[in-house]
């Protein structure tokens, strides 16, 4: 085992369709928030997640159990939930995760892309039960720049709320 000093957190990044844009700004905020806000508390927020759509019908059992270990999950969404809507039940996994006590999932929160030309009625209505939920943050963003400064925010507040609650590693 290695000894490297930090509090570690899991974040579980959900990027289905054509999202890889949104994840990689995801993954960089994380990055950015670690090191100008966590890491001086020795706290670490881990990124999870999958690199492409395939691998969660390739590996659906460890995808769910990667979601399970987690500490926050990161809904990002446009107009897709990935192959046979996998990335929909993983969400939802998620929020059971939240609501269970034994479980270390804290939040779960939702970033909802703008699509203003979207037409499938599927879509729009899943994108409006999103927005209406009262369980969970739903953020809306139409560029990279709203994206990065509200996720930030969320980071920021996830690491006050792990200092809040005890954790880091004194020094």
């Amino acid at each position: 085992m290695i000894v490297h000093g930090f509090d570690m957190y899991r974040i579980f990044i959900s990027t289905p369709g054509d999202l890889q844009r949104e994840q990689d700004i995801c993954r960089a905020v994380i990055g950015n928030v670690n090191e100008k806000e966590a890491m001086p508390l020795k706290i670490l927020l881990v990124s999870v997640g999958l690199l492409d759509d395939g691998q969660i019908v390739a590996f659906r059992s460890a995808v769910s159990e990667n979601v399970r270990q987690c500490t926050f999950y990161l809904q990002v969404f446009e107009d897709s939930w990935g192959p046979d809507k996998l990335f929909r039940k993983t969400f939802f996994l998620g929020l059971e995760c939240r609501d269970d006590a034994g479980m270390p999932m804290r939040e779960a929160v939702v970033f909802l892309k703008d699509a203003p030309h979207e037409t499938d009625t599927e879509i729009l209505a899943f994108r409006k039960e999103l927005e209406e939920r009262q369980d969970v943050r739903v953020f809306r963003f139409d560029t990279a720049e709203s994206l990065t400064a509200q996720l930030e925010g969320v980071c920021s507040g996830w690491v006050r709320a792990i200092v809040d609650a005890g954790g880091g590693v004194p020094d």
